[in-house]
């Protein structure tokens, strides 16, 4: 995998070079940033809207059987706009079960890579340029780039579970997710100023 570090790099380069001219153009609404972080959080699943109102988006997971869980996760981007704060309850039926506090930072993308299928993304292997035409998964990783605080709600004490992801997993599987996917990384890498997209 890392022989393959300086070709992924220069793909990355030409590629950011090819989102620039229309990302540059305007700086991202505060819906725009908003929709950029849901979907990189895979809050945005099958194209479904949120509730929204002037300060936060309100997401709810889809699901089939009334009696099923349900997630509800509050999306709020914070005073500086590559950071989001997510509130998230996990909701049985008439009653709740945990709470999860959620910090992201898109700043902190120090890599970026792509891949033609989930098979070669479990594998590491086969890296693409991210704006490839055969690109279905992109992987973006950074230092403490997704935190979170899980409590229970259930009455029981003790310590919240604190945990920091550094992964974020982007799927492209149709013409859909891919257009959310390149708005979103367009901000990344002009408005945010990912480290990931600034490697030469």
């Amino acid at each position: 995998m890392r022989a393959r570090t300086p070709t992924i790099v220069l793909g990355v380069a030409l590629a950011v070079a090819c989102f620039r001219p229309a990302a540059a153009q305007d700086v991202p609404t505060d819906a725009e940033m908003r929709e950029a972080h849901a979907v990189l959080l895979g809050l945005a699943q099958d194209g479904a809207a949120p509730e929204r109102d002037d300060s936060a988006d309100i997401y709810y997971s889809i699901i089939d059987n009334p009696n099923a869980p349900r997630l509800v996760t509050r999306l709020e981007v914070s005073g500086a706009p590559c950071r989001a704060r997510t509130t998230s309850a996990l909701q049985f039926p008439d009653q709740w079960a945990s709470l999860t506090l959620g910090l992201v930072d898109l700043s902190r993308v120090t890599a970026v890579t792509a891949y033609a299928s989930v098979d070669d993304m479990i594998a590491e292997g086969k890296a693409v340029v991210f704006d490839a035409p055969e690109a279905q998964q992109i992987v973006l990783t950074g230092k403490g780039l997704f935190c979170t605080s899980r409590m229970s709600l259930s009455g029981e004490s003790g310590a919240p579970d604190e945990m920091c992801a550094d992964r974020l997993d982007l799927p492209m599987m149709d013409e859909e997710q891919k257009a959310r996917a390149k708005r979103a990384l367009a901000i990344v890498a002009d408005f945010c100023k990912a480290p990931a997209f600034g490697k030469k």
